[in-house]
């Protein structure tokens, strides 16, 4: 496969001027109707991508392409099959393989509006869904307005990777063996607490034995928690939340910087805000009341407790970037509320996801945990005794939610509605909230001591 595209990136890497004008038809083309089935498109924007982060192009204008291509691709599909859906029926592809348009229309009647939005993040039927809309008569000003919003989510989901990856391995910007020891502590860390989380799911099986170690875990949690907070205002832990923070001054790397910020600004108020809300109307849409109120009080506590135990240490927060987040440093927010949101989710989700992928699904869930939780001591705005205690304030409140739903069982969620608004949520706080500032809020994370 990397040969077949090398004469591509070989052309874009020699032609820096078109790679926008290449993302714009590549995603143009991957969300086109019948010609995203044949085309590899993930493979062409992942290596358009690549280009544009090797080119240090901005990202907001290489998302900004896919996002413009994404929405006419799909835009013209939908107008074809509103308007030709009895001509387009007969044509050799779909009269020859009638399940393509069978399997998209059953897609459509399960999900309705909420499909054009999942449909975009599952492959075979994706290159199809917005014709099938318009198969169905679907009002074009309905179709177009959720259209939109979905492609400011499927943009960063196809682009990123390859752009970061294109980023770092760029010459002078090429990562260390110190940045890539950081990133893998990060995600084996995460990896491993998945492991141990799915060693008790599978090896304690009976009810009783669930419910005394989720109360083991949260008494655990809270001295824990109890005992950070003491021990934290002791001269040698403090000395040694410095020593940390100024070792993680001198691991600060270009796209690092970037990749962390991106990350770290998911966690704001904002994005939060609109990913509990997009989580809480899909609940609301499969008529979950009972996992409505789960979310919602797991969250709200969530969110009550920290900002009491914020303001009750008033612990201060380094002062080692040009402009540190206002707010008191223990526990940390970003980590306490991710752990929160996204082990919520795999408490409400995992019950409805086949055995076999359950365990990939929390171990991503996991990873990206740590990563958030890695990327306040990356950018040296918490202290590590911070971080510690946000993994153990979130921990204590999953481990009441598990008790509670012990207790008290639900009926299964369907997961894809949840994953597929979590993704969108975050994907559009990045398109609106952070790809337009994202290099003045890079400026607000810049150290004052350089290494």
């Amino acid at each position: 496969m990397e040969q077949a595209f090398a004469p591509l990136a070989a052309w874009l890497s020699e032609n820096q001027d078109w790679i926008l004008a290449a993302i714009v038809l590549m995603s143009f083309l991957e969300c086109l109707a019948l010609v995203g089935i044949l085309l590899p498109g993930v493979a062409l924007l992942f290596a358009a991508g690549t280009a544009a982060g090797s080119a240090q192009i901005a990202l907001q204008w290489v998302l900004l392409a896919a996002f413009i291509g994404a929405v006419l691709g799909d835009g013209l599909s939908f107008l074809l099959g509103y308007h030709y859906h009895h001509v387009i029926r007969r044509l050799p592809p779909f009269r020859s393989r009638p399940h393509w348009i069978a399997r998209g229309e059953s897609f459509f009647h399960q999900y309705g509006l909420m499909g054009i939005v999942i449909g975009r993040f599952v492959g075979p039927i994706r290159p199809i869904m917005p014709m099938v809309a318009g198969f169905m008569q679907m009002r074009p000003a309905s179709f177009f307005s959720i259209n939109v919003l979905s492609a400011i989510a499927w943009a960063p989901f196809y682009l990123m990777p390859g752009y970061l990856v294109g980023a770092s391995l760029e010459g002078e910007h090429a990562l260390s063996g110190r940045h890539l020891l950081f990133l893998s502590v990060a995600v084996v860390g995460g990896w491993l607490l998945a492991q141990l989380l799915w060693w008790s799911h599978n090896h304690i099986r009976q009810r009783r034995n669930k419910r005394q170690l989720a109360l083991l875990t949260a008494l655990a949690c809270l001295t824990l928690l109890i005992a950070v907070s003491q021990m934290m205002q002791l001269d040698a832990v403090v000395d040694l939340n410095r020593r940390f923070s100024l070792w993680a001054l001198s691991l600060r790397h270009d796209w690092l910087d970037r990749f962390f910020v991106g990350l770290t600004q998911l966690g704001y108020v904002q994005p939060m805000v609109l990913w509990g809300a997009l989580v809480t109307a899909a609940l609301i849409w499969q008529r979950h009341t009972y996992g409505v109120v789960l979310w919602l009080a797991t969250i709200l506590s969530g969110q009550l407790l920290l900002s009491g135990l914020k303001h009750w240490f008033a612990w201060p927060r380094p002062e080692l970037v040009a402009m540190p987040p206002d707010s008191y440093a223990f526990p940390s927010g970003h980590t306490t509320m991710s752990l929160v949101f996204l082990g919520a989710l795999a408490i409400l989700c995992l019950p409805g996801i086949s055995h076999g992928r359950q365990k990939a699904v929390l171990s991503g869930l996991c990873i990206l945990v740590a990563l958030i939780a890695g990327s306040r001591l990356y950018l040296t705005v918490h202290w590590p005794t911070d971080v510690l205690g946000g993994l153990l304030l979130g921990g204590l409140i999953l481990a009441i939610l598990y008790l509670v739903v012990l207790y008290r069982p639900f009926r299964t969620v369907r997961p894809l509605p949840l994953v597929i608004t979590s993704a969108g949520a975050w994907a559009i706080s990045f398109g609106l909230w952070v790809a337009p500032r994202f290099e003045t809020i890079i400026l607000s994370y810049l150290p004052l001591i350089r290494h």
